[in-house]
């Protein structure tokens, strides 16, 4: 009886090990299963020279951050995606993992993080270097600082613009833009524009910059308008700086004009460097609508429940700082649509006391539709949120867009929250710009146009 038990446990023994050497040869392998998924979603960031911390290119460079990777991606902290799927829009650009991805992960790490088979590795994709449109190549075009700027180890930096004479002769259609900045650590922003021509009065001197030319004649009636007619292009800040459009749709590059990079510095403690750049992806053939971005707004806000107007010649009100301690500050601001509108993208913009943002849109019938809902801004990691599909806005529609600010000690972020929070360009100041794009007939363009 006794030898008939000890082989019964030597057969359980013997099937339990069966068992476990078939879980771990069904278990997801890093050549085979995981690199496929992290090579398209997550290298075009975590590669060398890229914004992220860590390269997860190959098995070598990932097997250290297993579990932390499993851990974020279980989480849905990465790859980074902001808004709540359930209260918004569908989004092209939808970074999100899918579920199944998700699962292959985290098997794969509870699993030992197994290699796998090295033929079965897939090659990396094709990524142009430095730039994050990875399947367009190289950029058409690249328009850069005329010189590399010199940054200060400490002080307070305006922005400052840097103009490019547009260098062809012939319209030009943009199906993709991107900004990039030449030194991440030290640049708030890089933003480009395209305008008619330099700022009146003014000359252009060897780095770029537009300085008074006494020599040349002003209009003074007509030069506030000119000076104005800058059209942004795109801009980078972290976690966006490039946008693409569909077949038919882009921003049209007159000739004759001035690109504009408008630059915006944070001293690191040591002095810098930064020469930025725009990338250009051209469309093959003339587009029928031209795109534009612009902030949301028609001159009101709502602040805290009382309503404030803009004065004569004003785009926007003055707004009262956000008082030190508040947690769940709140400003909403209204665009009205005159007419049908065609939007392509939504994109709010704040700083440090950022918490949450809403974009709905009110049809002149009363009904609303909750577009966009971004319950946990990250200051650290923007995104322009490009609709699936365009959406048209009927005539006589409003979008009205809400911010929420944490100037609490609550906010992780917040340098200083016992302090009054100014709207102004430093990141520790505030800014509440509910971007958002839309797209017009694109006019038929001739050298030297400036209509706009």
């Amino acid at each position: 009886m006794r030898s008939i038990c000890v082989l019964a446990a030597g057969l359980l023994v013997g099937l339990a090990s069966s068992a476990t050497a078939g879980a771990a040869e069904e278990a997801p392998t890093f050549t085979k299963d995981v690199a496929p998924i992290l090579f398209d979603n997550c290298v075009v960031c975590h590669r060398v020279g890229e914004v992220a911390p860590m390269a997860l290119t190959s098995y070598q460079a990932v097997r250290p951050w297993a579990r932390a990777i499993k851990d974020k991606v279980v989480s849905r902290e990465m790859p980074p995606w902001h808004a709540d799927p359930e209260a918004s829009l569908d989004f092209r650009n939808d970074r999100r993992l899918s579920q199944a991805d998700v699962d292959t992960i985290a098997a794969w790490v509870d699993g030992g993080a197994p290699e796998g088979n090295p033929t079965e590795l897939p090659a990396l994709p094709p990524i142009p270097t430095g730039w994050q449109i990875r399947d367009l190549g190289e950029p058409d075009a690249v328009i850069r600082m005329p010189v590399a700027e010199e940054i200060p180890a400490s002080g307070e930096l305006p922005m400052t613009n840097y103009y490019i004479p547009v260098p062809w002769d012939e319209p030009r259609y943009a199906q993709a833009l991107e900004s990039k900045p030449g030194n991440r650590v030290a640049t708030h922003h890089t933003v480009a524009y395209i305008r008619p021509g330099l700022p009146p009065g003014t000359r252009l001197n060897e780095k770029g910059l537009a300085v008074r030319d006494p020599s040349i004649a002003v209009d003074r009636n007509a030069s506030f308008e000119f000076a104005q007619r800058s059209v942004k292009l795109t801009g980078y800040a972290p976690g966006k700086g490039y946008k693409r459009y569909p077949k038919g749709a882009g921003r049209v590059l007159r000739p004759d004009w001035y690109f504009t990079l408008n630059q915006h510095y944070q001293p690191t403690g040591k002095p810098e460097t930064d020469q930025s750049e725009l990338g250009i992806w051209f469309h093959d053939d003339p587009i029928d609508t031209d795109v534009r971005e612009i902030v949301a707004s028609d001159g009101i806000a709502v602040v805290e429940g009382r309503e404030l107007v803009a004065e004569p010649g004003q785009r926007r009100p003055v707004v009262p700082s956000i008082p030190p301690y508040a947690d769940d500050w709140k400003i909403v601001a209204m665009k009205v649509f005159p007419e049908d509108t065609t939007i392509f993208s939504l994109s709010p913009h704040a700083h440090l006391r950022g918490k949450r943002f809403t974009y709905t849109l009110v049809r002149p019938d009363g009904t609303e539709q909750t577009l966009l809902t971004v319950p946990q801004y990250d200051f650290n990691w923007q995104t322009f949120y490009e609709l699936t599909e365009p959406m048209v806005f009927p005539a006589g529609s409003k979008l009205v867009t809400v911010g929420y600010y944490d100037n609490s000690v609550k906010n992780r972020y917040n340098p200083a929250p016992d302090k009054e929070v100014y709207w102004a360009e430093q990141s520790w100041d505030e800014m509440f710009n509910p971007f958002f794009e839309y797209g017009v007939a694109a006019e038929t363009v001739t050298k030297g146009s400036t209509n706009d």
